[in-house]
């Protein structure tokens, strides 16, 4: 299994990505917090501040109220706000689009704006350079209003170090953030994957063994119980299925036996060698020698595995010749040409037993299906082939299809040498693109 792929990744990445959401969502908003906690506790001293300007001027309008603060301190008319509000700014254009408002109100860079509960009114000017402060305060029994106006720009530009030392905090704050999920992303992941990954190698392993009081009561011991259960009924099939197996073999052989000896004392008898009756005992000979065939191979066929010492050197042209002879009473007429092209010498090292079955198979499947013609078998390149000028298959899939497999009119022969061609890691190729007859290769060089 690749890492990146892997549960125990996925929850560092989780972990990992959960500590930097919510770290840069803490900062976020703690940094939102502190800006807005610095503009109240600016806007308080403005507040306080012109209280106190204010009721100096209540008790005498002549007092200097300039010499008193180091802002801008005027009581007059809104008009001449504005044009002492341009007097900030140095840029021709933003004085004169200043200038061209009757109010406060409708200046193009006007910021937050929001009154406060003495009636005071705070507004905040804002370009790139320069950021003003104006705060409005009615005056009683008169048409004019005291206005405090105040450059933070110098404020902004000074506590541009405190801000690059927050955000240096910040930095540093996140990654070790990012280190400590990334250390408790890994312990959490050994913590909890790790009856996971128990439990995985106990289903990998060949000798499986029973997980009970293993995990606890959860997700993981619930899938542990029913891998049990299933293992349990699994291992109870496969033990039926070989006790029927090796029953099936003892009592089907037994009178497969005894019927071919009973056909063979029957041909030796005078009433045997009779020629009508000898056409009817040499068929059911036959016939039992084809059973005989079958049991065997379909018993061979349901074992898990076939047995991997089987492999002898052999002369495959004698197993074709045999195999030709052993089917020749398929053979319905003069007109079919049985070609043994092998080369008479040729040795060939591989399981000789299954090899026997699969070209006892594909050779009768030949004889059922050709009426004339030829049925050749040759070898090219350790490939097997079996071609005929049959009927050819109705069906043009290849018989290793995982839905078809079986084509028509082929009968069980073909399913028996695909299912033994899988088990020994044999290819098997039909061609049935072809105007006469079907071609079967056997690549055995697989195994």
């Amino acid at each position: 299994m690749k890492v990146f792929q892997s549960i125990r990744f996925r929850i560092i990445i989780a972990c990992i990505f959960f500590s930097l959401v919510v770290s840069l969502c803490y900062g976020w908003v703690t940094y939102y917090g502190l800006k807005y906690n610095s503009d109240e506790l600016f806007n308080w001293f403005l507040i306080q501040e012109t209280q106190v300007l204010v009721a100096e001027y209540q008790k005498n309008p002549q007092v200097n109220l300039s010499s008193m603060t180091s802002a801008k301190v005027i009581v007059s008319s809104e008009e001449v706000a504005i044009a002492t509000l341009a007097n900030y700014f140095t840029k021709t254009k933003t004085r004169e689009r200043i200038l061209k408002n009757n109010a406060l109100d409708l200046i193009e860079m006007l910021g937050p704006r929001f009154t406060t509960p003495q009636g005071y009114i705070i507004y905040e000017f804002i370009t790139k350079q320069k950021t003003i402060h104006i705060l409005k305060a009615p005056l009683k029994d008169d048409a004019l209003s005291f206005y405090y106006l105040v450059d933070v720009s110098e404020f902004i530009n000074y506590d541009d170090v405190s801000e690059k030392e927050i955000s240096d905090m910040f930095l540093t704050m996140l990654v070790l953030i990012l280190c400590i999920s990334l250390i408790l992303g890994f312990w959490l992941a050994k913590r909890v994957v790790s009856p996971l990954t128990r439990l995985a190698n106990s289903v990998d392993s060949d000798n499986y063994q029973p997980n009970n009081n293993v995990y606890f009561n959860d997700e993981i011991g619930f899938l542990a119980k029913r891998i049990d259960s299933f293992v349990l009924k699994t291992n109870e099939m496969i033990i039926r299925e070989k006790s029927f197996s090796r029953d099936v073999s003892h009592e089907l052989r037994t009178p497969l036996a005894s019927s071919r000896a009973a056909i063979e004392l029957a041909l030796s008898s005078p009433a045997g060698k009779d020629t009508h009756m000898s056409k009817f005992l040499h068929r059911a000979a036959r016939a039992n020698v084809d059973m005989s065939h079958l049991i065997e191979t379909f018993l061979l066929l349901g074992r898990d595995e076939i047995d991997k010492e089987v492999h002898t050197e052999f002369n495959l042209y004698e197993l074709v010749q045999q195999s030709f002879d052993k089917h020749d009473y398929l053979k319905r007429s003069d007109e079919l040409a049985c070609l043994n092209k092998v080369a008479p010498t040729l040795m060939m090292f591989a399981a000789k037993r299954y090899l026997a079955i699969v070209l006892d198979n594909l050779i009768r499947n030949a004889y059922q299906h050709t009426y004339q013609g030829t049925i050749e078998v040759c070898v090219q390149n350790n490939i097997i082939i079996v071609e005929d000028t049959g009927e050819g298959m109705v069906n043009s899939k290849l018989v290793n299809d995982s839905d078809c497999n079986v084509l028509e009119k082929s009968g069980v022969g073909l399913s028996i040498v695909r299912r033994l061609c899988e088990k020994l890691n044999w290819k098997i190729t039909i061609e049935t693109d072809r105007p006469l007859g079907t071609k079967i290769l056997i690549d055995i060089s697989h195994e």
